[in-house]
């Protein structure tokens, strides 16, 4: 058994910058939770914490020191291996160089999750799908923001009523992709394409289940060539299979798992693959005590627990698996929980691979000190260097990192390949990180990374707070130049409404460079003023404003061509729309 530590000698030199030498406690990590106006935090027990969050999410944290299990069921590897990394103590100015800002998207899908990339219409050009906040403004549903031929990211449609992005997938097996959200009223909506080359905007069905769904995951788990739909009940001790009907054009219920655990319950996942090479699919999940269970297809829409184990640390909710890292035959999945160890905020990732039919053991582990999450928590098995090995990207509280392997076959030991932490900002003014994910965006063979987070700035007198959702994304940089990492648009832009023509409404987007008089009016084709949309002083950042087709009376107006101008400071532009009847 072998242990690595990972961390920096702290020293002082010229511009170089350390975080703070130190481990969050527990009282400072629920001091940080306190600046979530928006969060719902419900002391259910002694150190335990039910979270509701702003898009429907409810989790379960336990804030506890952790205390093993008395019957201890982790079985390890005789060579297991275990790497420790400490992130307090990281000199960011290391990776600095590896990736810099290269844009920002308005679109986030919240708290634990990161925004979706596809190319549904087929154009070659990528496309961003997430819900949209600005300051000033409440949450809009899912927009698209695809990639144009300068290489910006820029608003094609938004969706209605339609909150969290979940999938990408062609379920009803039509060779064209689908897209399932989460609609407003808690149901699940699947849109599809009207053509090979439209956007997934028209609305096939929906699916409604009476809870809070949790890590929906669509595959063909049983190869009897239908879609299954895969979810954990937040809040409830169920993991629940259906199955795509084509015949009802919805989903039927086929398989359900009961955790037998004590309440309150938790659990989330998945990872899904083949991983004891028995030619059957496999689904792993965790659960806020620390338990792992593993289910299993026998055939078609049959399912049975196959396996279950324990990891070391509480709140086991993040998964994901790699492609046998080790070069040994052997795939692995990852389960990543956190917690409080000796009263120290730990992050421990426990790496298992079978060891046999329906069993697994631990092969190693990789512990991130100094890190517990209320807000952030994504993991992704990506070959970010194209070497054909995995590495392992991690958002998790303030820190984006990736792991690489740096052991041998039946060695788990891991190396810090890159980190990205949340900036510091001035007094008053913040950002949270939700999630990242890492893809592909040029189709070039460079990984870009997309950070999702809120931007929140505080404003006084009186004090409130006003906060917007951000993904930032990052471009591999070979060179030695390190781009500014702004938060917000610099220059001045109304950009045209959409949709136009438009019939009622349609949203006005605007991006503005510094904290100014802003006014947003609306004028007939006689070149009389009828209705003033905006006139105040604004933050930095990107706006929206919507237009009813109404006058400053509220009188519906006749359909036809009317121009929207924005003045702000020196700038004005004034843009063309039309009003259907």
């Amino acid at each position: 058994m072998k242990k690595i530590l990972v961390c920096c000698l702290l020293f002082l030199v010229g511009s170089f910058s350390y975080t703070q030498s130190k481990y969050q406690t527990k009282e400072e990590k629920l001091q940080q939770l306190k600046t979530r106006e928006d969060i719902k935090v419900t002391e259910v027990e002694k150190d335990l914490l039910k979270l509701e969050y702003p898009n429907g999410k409810v989790l379960y944290k336990n804030i506890g020191d952790y205390k093993p299990p008395t019957a201890n069921n982790i079985i390890y590897s005789p060579t297991f291996d275990s790497t420790i990394i400490d992130l307090s103590n990281i000199d960011t100015t290391l990776y600095s160089g590896m990736y810099s800002y290269w844009q920002e998207v308005p679109l986030t899908n919240f708290d634990f999750s990161h925004i979706l990339v596809g190319d549904v219409n087929n154009n070659g050009k990528t496309e961003l799908y997430g819900a949209r906040k600005f300051f000033e403004t409440d949450s809009e549903p899912i927009s698209i923001y695809e990639l144009n031929d300068q290489d910006e990211f820029v608003f094609k449609y938004q969706y209605d009523s339609a909150d969290l992005s979940w999938n990408i997938y062609d379920i009803d097996k039509d060779d064209n992709q689908d897209f399932h959200v989460l609609g407003y009223g808690g149901d699940q909506r699947i849109f599809s394409k009207e053509s090979d080359t439209s956007f997934a905007k028209e609305l096939n069905f929906s699916f409604y289940y009476p809870a809070q769904l949790s890590d929906q995951t669509l595959a063909d788990f049983d190869s009897d060539q239908y879609t299954d739909l895969l979810f954990a009940k937040s809040g409830l001790p169920n993991v629940h299979i259906f199955e795509y009907n084509p015949n009802t054009n919805n989903f039927d219920s086929v398989y359900r798992f009961d955790v037998n655990e004590a309440a309150p319950f938790g659990n989330s996942g998945f990872s899904v693959a083949d991983f004891d090479i028995d030619n059957k699919t496999e689904m792993v999940f965790g659960t806020m005590k620390g338990n792992v269970f593993v289910l299993e297809n026998e055939g078609d829409n049959q399912y049975n627990n196959s396996w279950q184990g324990t990891v070391d640390i509480y709140n086991a909710y993040i998964h994901t698996w790699t492609h046998d890292i080790d070069n040994n035959g052997k795939p692995e999945f990852w389960v990543l929980g956190d917690g409080f160890i000796n009263g120290a905020t730990t992050t421990r990732i426990t790496i298992f691979e079978n060891n046999g039919d329906d069993s697994y053991q631990v092969v190693g582990k990789v512990d991130l000190l100094g890190v517990f999450s209320f807000y952030a928590g994504t993991m992704q098995a990506v070959d970010i260097d194209n070497d054909g090995v995995d590495e392992v990207a991690i958002c998790i509280d303030d820190n984006f990192l990736v792991l690489k392997f740096n052991g041998s076959r039946d060695h788990h030991t891991y190396e810090l390949y890159y980190i990205k932490k949340n900036e510091a900002y001035p007094e008053g003014e913040w950002t949270t990180y939700f999630g990242g994910v890492v893809n592909d965006l040029l189709d070039n063979d460079e990984f870009e990374i997309l950070i999702s987070m809120s931007h929140t700035i505080e404003v006084q007198p009186p004090i409130y707070n006003l906060s917007r959702a951000v993904t930032k994304i990052y471009r591999h940089d070979s060179t030695t130049i390190v781009y500014v990492d702004v938060l917000s648009p610099i220059t001045i832009k109304l950009y045209q409404n959409y949709p136009n023509p438009f019939n009622p409404t349609t949203n006005v987007r605007f991006t503005i460079g510094s904290s100014i008089s802003t006014s947003i009016k609306i004028y007939n084709i006689l070149g009389k003023e009828i209705r003033t949309l905006l006139e105040k002083n604004l933050l930095t950042g990107e706006h929206s404003v919507q237009w009813d087709g109404k006058d400053d009376r509220g009188n519906l107006l006749p359909g036809g061509v009317y121009f929207i101008q924005m003045i702000a400071g020196s700038y004005q532009k004034t843009i063309k729309t039309i009003l259907l009847k």
